[in-house]
């Protein structure tokens, strides 16, 4: 028997969220979970038929928690044939949740089917490893599904004191461990930087999904804090780890951060790298402990790269607002320190502690407003790269609308209104026509967009291939001041019949009427004639003339008669008597040699009394 179409499937599964209880009481209730598991071994199943199958067996192991408990390994092995699927990797964590201890309402109630596991050593060294491979793929899902994932293996968090000791089986333990041989491997000297990478991507998913979890957080700080004891090197990775997680890590890791770098009596050979660490950890307190270090380590900062990463933590103290034992320390260093920059940069500092309040000497060495760095120690090697290269999706960083037409030139020419939203630069705003009722457009460039900054229309040349409205999608392809590349969809715009008029060259006066009859007979035989009625606003057939038509009006006797004459793109014309007004309205007698504009002239002389 083959695998079972992803309609069978979508049947089953409408019918069994309909009522579970019902359909797992059924004939098919007991072997559906076994025979979704046999589909899914199946090469030839369709991806789309997958998605069905994984979300119907999370129904099922929500609706009967421990179904899977004993289809684990055979989960794990599909998620290494398949890599990390976010349905699958969801679907064994639930299933991994189930199995190390039941939770469900039937459960609380004593009335529990499933004893809860004891686990024997090729067991838990199996749930282990789904644990960790979960986890190793983790930063491939999005946001939600990683939330989703860690709530899900983090639901047994207990108090230390309420687990019976040598029996902890609880997930909390296993991510315990596994953030433990994370950074092991990562403290290797010499080791990959995927290790590292990957290493401070498991710690910062964990301290952004579990940040209300003391429990998870207070090992976590710890073993970083031993981390960088090991491997120093690593302090460009913690500055950015710092950079992005919240207060619940944040502030406990600067304090130990801190107290690693300062225990140290300032002639480590990675005192770079503790410059470094400092200049982001340092604050006001432990301040003699800071300086003490500092004026140890200033001795060995012989060139100038030290003797920068030095004057950047004592920039950090400034902002902090430590006083005294600084502005010994600065004396010394403009006096001692080789380079003549850095000589300066000391003096500098001392005289704004000397001169500035603490308020002002904050705001005078704020934060640098420089682009941010692109790369990220919390993406993997090539990835801080590929972010860097990528074209990335943004919000649309201008609106754009149609202004008024402009009725000149041998061509058509759209102008378009621009508001600014955001400062953007190097915009180029591309065009395509649907339908292809026009040629290709070319690309509209603008240098750069501020907002507030008046702007110019710009103006879009087009090139109809048959005289008729169209519709334009827009996409904006521009520069951020950080440095990023986007693009953004804008609303498409509307190019309306009106926009493609053009005027005839006027002929000498005297000649006109004559001009403008050759032109009426020529359109006959090859083309079309047609009359209709204009209705008329309240302010009449003059007023609708100046205010539409003005550019094409090649006769005039008003307020009751004109001649109009319209040149239609690429070869087209349009005539239009209007004479003997009335009231109401005005009959128009119109000729053109394009009959498949008939209709759209009806609907816009229609038009224009409701236009005013």
């Amino acid at each position: 028997m083959g695998p079972t179409s992803r309609e069978t499937w979508a049947q089953r599964l409408g019918t069994f969220r309909a009522s579970p209880s019902a359909f797992m009481a059924g004939p098919e209730g007991e072997d559906l979970g076994r025979h979704l598991l046999s589909d899914l071994r199946s090469e030839k199943l369709s991806e789309p038929t997958k998605a069905t199958a994984w979300e119907c067996l999370r129904e099922l192991e929500s609706c009967k928690p421990g179904l899977l408990g004993g289809c684990l390994g055979l989960l794990r092995g599909l998620l290494g044939q398949e890599g990390p699927v976010q349905p699958l990797s969801l679907l064994l964590a639930l299933a991994l949740r189930n199995a190390l201890a039941p939770s469900w309402p039937a459960a609380e109630g004593g009335e529990c089917c499933l004893a809860t596991l004891e686990l024997s050593p090729e067991e838990a060294r199996e749930l282990r490893a789904a644990v960790a491979q979960l986890l190793d793929a983790s930063y491939l899902l999005t946001p939600v599904a990683q939330a989703q994932l860690l709530w899900l293996l983090g639901w047994a968090l207990r108090d230390e004191e309420k687990e019976e000791k040598g029996q902890d089986q609880s997930p909390r333990r296993y991510l315990e461990e596994l953030l433990a041989g994370l950074r092991q491997r990562a403290a290797l000297g010499g080791g990959p930087r995927a290790l590292a990478t990957l290493c401070f991507q498991a710690s910062y998913l964990v301290a952004r999904c579990l940040a209300g979890q003391p429990a998870v957080l207070t090992p976590l700080t710890h073993g970083l804090a031993q981390l960088y004891r090991a491997r120093p090197a690593l302090a460009p990775h913690f500055v950015d780890l710092l950079d992005r997680v919240g207060p619940e890590l944040g502030e406990p890791l600067k304090v130990v951060l801190r107290r690693e770098v300062v225990s140290r009596p300032g002639r480590d050979e990675a005192l770079c790298w503790h410059l470094q660490m400092l200049a982001r950890v340092a604050d006001g307190d432990a301040q003699s402990a800071t300086l003490g270090f500092l004026q140890a380590a200033a001795a060995r900062c012989t060139d100038w790269g030290l003797q920068q990463a030095l004057l950047q933590v004592c920039r950090a103290l400034l902002r902090a607002g430590v006083g005294g034992g600084l502005a010994d320390l600065l004396q010394v260093l403009a006096r001692q320190l080789e380079d003549p920059d850095g000589r300066d940069h000391a003096r500098l500092y001392y005289i704004l502690l000397a001169h500035l309040e603490e308020p002002k000497l904050g705001v005078a060495l704020g934060p640098s407003l420089a682009a941010p760095a692109l790369a990220s120690s919390l993406v993997a090697e090539n990835q801080g790269f590929a972010a860097a290269l990528m074209v990335q999706e943004a919000p649309a960083p201008i609106r754009l609308s149609v202004g008024p037409h402009r009725a000149k030139g041998p061509a058509p020419v759209l102008q378009l209104q621009v508001e600014v939203l955001e400062q953007v630069y190097s915009l180029e705003l591309r065009f395509r026509v649907e339908r292809q009722l026009y040629a290709p457009l070319g690309a509209v460039h603008v240098p750069c967009l501020c907002p507030g900054r008046p702007i110019r229309p710009l103006l879009l040349p087009l090139q109809p291939r048959r005289p008729a409205p169209a519709r334009l999608a827009v996409r904006a392809l521009y520069t951020t001041p950080s440095g990023l590349t986007c693009h953004a969809h804008l609303p498409p715009l509307l190019v309306n019949f009106a926009d493609l008029f053009l005027p005839f060259p006027q002929p000498p006066e005297g000649a006109k009427l004559g001009f403008f009859e050759e032109l009426w007979d020529s359109c006959l035989p090859k083309g079309t004639e047609s009359r209709l009625w204009c209705p008329l606003g309240s302010h009449g057939l003059e007023a609708l003339v100046s205010r539409h038509l003005e550019p094409f009006v090649v006769v005039a006797q008003p307020p009751t008669s004109y001649l109009i004459a319209i040149r239609l793109p690429p070869d087209s014309r349009l005539l239009l008597r209007l004479e003997a007004a009335q009231a109401d309205g005005v009959p128009v007698a119109l000729r053109t040699d394009d009959w498949a504009v008939l209709p759209l002239v009806g609907d816009y002389l229609r038009g224009l009394s409701a236009a005013g």
